[in-house]
């Protein structure tokens, strides 16, 4: 089984993997379980029996893009879906609280967050501590699971979550080229954006390829722009936009924005759900169907 654990610090929780009855006690729940714990399905596709995981809304949607692209068997997992109402920014606990301090119980309502641990209760107000990618959800309860663990909580509406995408656009293209070369020139290229991404799961990433050499390993503004940009594209149409890349970051590069330009535009042109909203919808950049739009034929 897939779930989670108390990290090494009050603010982290970590992925755990649990394959004894009496290894359970370790699985916790809290509004810091924050990974999408997916693509460690892939880890076990080829090992004997089944393997249970643990999914929010968000993480759901990368379940089904690991089933549409056949990555794993619906036979094969047992998903254990937990609606979330959303989860507190980890920076902000890690600031309030002790990092030796353990969580011993936690709460989440419409105004605030609360988690309790040895020193007493500290409140976050959700206007302060929601994580941003929990500010445009758009499914709070998985869309697809095996056994539901707690009340199903209906989707809101957040708005309209192409905001940033829309002023970023807004800008004249000497402007927006200046934004993303000051973001691609922190890249270090260390490829966690790709090794966490549920969209990538090819055998042999074009990144690792030596013959042909699609771009080199040289970190510099030209090549970091060619990874993210082939990046970006691999993934559109396919993208279930759950912020993990954002998340690994290590130094905060706003991937889920580029990502959320081209999911914009896909829904622009095929109006389509988000990717991985349905098991029956297929990819629209992998499907055909007579009402495509062909205004480039």
């Amino acid at each position: 089984m897939i779930g989670y654990a108390p990290g090494s610090e009050v603010s982290r929780v970590v992925p755990a993997f649990i394959s004894r009855e009496d290894e359970v006690d370790r699985l916790v729940w809290n509004p810091l379980c924050i990974n999408n714990l997916a693509k460690y399905l892939l880890d076990y596709r080829h090992e004997p029996g089944k393997v249970a995981v643990v999914v929010k809304g968000c993480d759901s949607r990368a379940i089904i893009r690991l089933l549409q692209d056949n990555q794993i068997t619906r036979e094969k997992v047992i998903i254990l879906g937990i609606p979330c109402p959303g989860l507190i920014n980890p920076d902000l606990v890690a600031a309030r609280l002790d990092p030796g301090a353990q969580i011993t119980a936690a709460a989440v309502s419409e105004q605030d967050f609360s988690l309790q641990t040895g020193e007493g209760t500290f409140t976050f107000t959700r206007d302060e501590a929601l994580l941003g990618k929990c500010r445009d959800c758009e499914q709070h309860t998985p869309v697809i699971a095996d056994f539901m663990l707690g009340e199903e909580i209906p989707p809101n509406d957040p708005g309209d979550p192409f905001v940033a995408v829309k002023t970023l656009e807004e800008l004249p293209v000497e402007e927006r080229s200046a934004y993303w070369d000051k973001q691609f020139s922190r890249c270090l290229r260390c490829y966690a954006c790709r090794n966490v991404c549920p969209a990538c799961t090819c055998r042999e990433c074009v990144f690792d390829q030596a013959e042909p050499c699609w771009v080199a390993k040289a970190n510099n503004l030209s090549e970091n722009t060619a990874f993210h940009i082939i990046r970006a594209f691999h993934v559109a149409g396919r993208c279930v936009d759950c912020g993990e890349c954002d998340r690994v970051c290590p130094v905060n590069i706003p991937l889920s924005l580029l990502n959320r330009k081209i999911l914009k535009d896909i829904k622009d042109l095929f109006n389509v759900p988000t990717p991985g909203t349905s098991l029956e919808e297929l990819p629209p950049l992998g499907a055909f169907t007579n009402s495509d739009p062909d205004e480039f034929m």
